[in-house]
């Protein structure tokens, strides 16, 4: 009988630790649903982000943007295609040509965007709505002082996927 009770006490204690044990072991269903963002910087979107975007199927458009918001306040970007070519004939040492190929998509209220104050400052991260707002000044600006040997007033590197354009990377002119 002693014997009995001993391995009872012994079994049920050892079922004790093992629930103890095991309850430890158990996942928090938090545990998971916490992923780093990582800091939005111009290098990250230059960089990480605007390589993934080229990896999932997008494409990079390099131009000139126009954006448009409807009654509905969805935006569409419009994406006229320029390249900037070298020459000793220009000043600058460059001057930048129009493809004239121009690409209307939705703009995603996702997307991402950085943004050139004046030609001595460097791009800047800024959100969306603060972004368009400053890209319709500056199409405004340009309409009004528009010659044809003028130069476009900002580039404008535009990441389209899935037909919306999510990435609006400010060009930094050559010296």
């Amino acid at each position: 009988m002693k014997r009995n009770s001993l391995a009872l006490v012994l079994i049920l204690s050892m079922i004790f630790v093992l629930c103890l044990l095991l309850t430890g072991c158990e996942d928090d269903p938090g545990d998971h649903d916490n992923l780093e963002e990582p800091e939005i910087t111009v290098e990250y979107l230059s960089g990480e982000y605007a390589e993934q975007l080229l990896r999932d199927g997008g494409e990079s458009t390099l131009g000139t943007i126009e954006i448009e918001k409807d009654s509905e306040g969805a935006c569409s970007l419009t994406v006229h295609s320029m390249v900037i070519v070298e020459s000793s004939i220009s000043d600058d040492g460059y001057y930048i040509a129009d493809k004239n190929i121009s690409n209307t998509v939705p703009l995603s209220s996702q997307a991402m965007a950085t943004y050139i104050q004046s030609p001595d400052s460097p791009p800047e991260v800024i959100d969306l709505e603060t972004f368009i707002s400053k890209a319709q000044k500056d199409g405004e600006k340009a309409a009004s002082k528009k010659k044809d040997s003028d130069p476009p007033e900002k580039l404008y590197n535009v990441y389209i996927i899935g037909g919306s354009a999510l990435l609006l990377l400010a060009k930094e002119l050559p010296r």
